[in-house]
């Protein structure tokens, strides 16, 4: 009896945890992950999740790690992103039972179908027939893989998007990309030295912005030279928007204290509401200096800033170049699939804690055995959790075979 092959992409929690739902069901799963095990989350690793342990694992996980003798994190942990690769992800990876199913260091540069073109056989269950072809990358050396079933699991961290106004790159973007941070530095440990005495400036009104915001002001604490600017779109009267009886209290904490912070004239955070980067320019009397000019959504009122350093918290996109070969039909906001992104579209409530997977139909591509999971199944929304991506691995495994 043959068992179908499942080529996952991406070696984060949801890559992991699919594999090994996929095990469970007969199927035999490889993982390519263009990194290590977790690459992406080593990035943020200094950072604490806002949901406890038992919404960021599975009960499979967690069943077969406690049997294999590891010791677990209590169910109401909040972990930091490298405790959960320590303590959760990493020996879930390397359980038995996914011995010579993960590839690391290896990227999936393209997926496409064996003899058969994006267009033919549009929208028919007859380009199944056809089994997945993969090409992809290690070492600088490219071979093709084949699989029954594909599952795109990795996410949007790294693939940024522009801080410039209307989602394009502003003014000078690109030369001055080397002084710029779209994401997580480590400000209060390994990356210290960047930001300490230094004016910096941080775009963005999410939970990323919050977090380094709140670290910057932690630093200027013990140095008064470290000076911290925040530009966020909407004039708002907090930066942050506020989720009634947020029972993630590290979430709630964290925005409570960055709003403080902005509304604070004491704080050591100017913060700036209403405006949008127009250029950035290095100025011609010193290269450690960026001269940023802002633009007032309101009445595009201009104004100006000299600083050292610029953390863009402007969100991340996919990467939907791995299967622009595909038949996948996409929201043209998001981004994501459409189906999903309807049914994203639906929702009223601003907290992601109470979303659900929606079922498997709205995972379903007009591309058979396809599937995308995970925070890139969300396209550019930023209000994925891990236990939705857990949901959707659940619902989706158990049709393949």
């Amino acid at each position: 009896m043959s068992h179908s092959e499942v080529a996952i992409l991406g070696g984060g929690p949801i890559g992991v945890e699919a594999a090994l739902a996929c095990v469970e069901r007969g199927l035999l799963p490889t993982i390519y992950e263009r990194e290590a095990i977790g690459g992406n989350i080593q990035k943020w690793g200094h950072v604490r999740l806002f949901s406890p342990f038992c919404l960021s694992s599975s009960v499979r996980g967690r069943r077969i790690l406690a049997t294999a003798g590891h010791l677990l994190p209590d169910d109401d942990s909040l972990l930091t992103g490298n405790e959960f690769l320590d303590q959760y992800l990493k020996p879930l990876a390397a359980l038995p039972e996914l011995a010579g199913c993960v590839i690391e260091n290896t990227s999936v540069l393209k997926i496409g179908r064996e003899d058969q073109l994006k267009g033919d056989n549009i929208g028919s269950d007859k380009r199944a027939a056809s089994r997945f072809r993969l090409l992809h990358e290690a070492g600088g050396k490219q071979t093709i893989a084949t699989a029954d079933f594909v599952l795109d699991c990795t996410g949007t961290f790294g693939n940024h998007n522009w801080l410039g106004s209307g989602g394009l790159p502003c003014l000078g973007e690109d030369v001055v990309s080397g002084r710029i941070h779209y994401d997580l530095p480590d400000i209060s440990g390994e990356d210290r030295d960047e930001f300490v005495g230094k004016r910096t400036l941080v775009i963005g009104s999410g939970y990323s912005s919050a977090t380094n915001v709140v670290a910057l002001a932690e630093l200027s604490e013990s140095d008064s030279a470290t000076q911290i600017d925040w530009v966020t779109r909407s004039p708002a009267d907090f930066p942050i928007a506020l989720i009634d009886n947020d029972i993630l209290t590290e979430r709630d904490e964290l925005t409570q204290r960055a709003n403080r912070l902005a509304n604070d004239s004491q704080s050591g955070v100017n913060w700036i509401p209403g405006y949008v980067v127009e250029s950035l320019r290095l100025t011609q009397e010193s290269n450690d200096q960026i001269e940023v000019t802002l633009s007032s959504v309101e009445d595009g009122q201009r104004r100006t800033l000299m600083v050292d350093r610029i953390i863009a918290n402007v969100g991340f996109r996919p990467d939907r170049s791995i299967y622009e070969e595909l038949q996948v039909h996409e929201c043209y906001a998001t981004q994501g699939p459409m189906k999903l992104a309807a049914a994203l579209l639906g929702e009223t409530s601003a907290d992601c804690l109470t979303q659900t997977s929606h079922g498997l139909q709205t995972l379903q591509n007009p591309e058979p055995n396809f599937y995308i999971l995970g925070a890139k199944s969300y396209g550019r929304s930023s209000k994925f959790l891990i236990k939705i991506g857990l949901e959707q691995i659940e619902r989706v495994v158990l049709g393949l075979g």
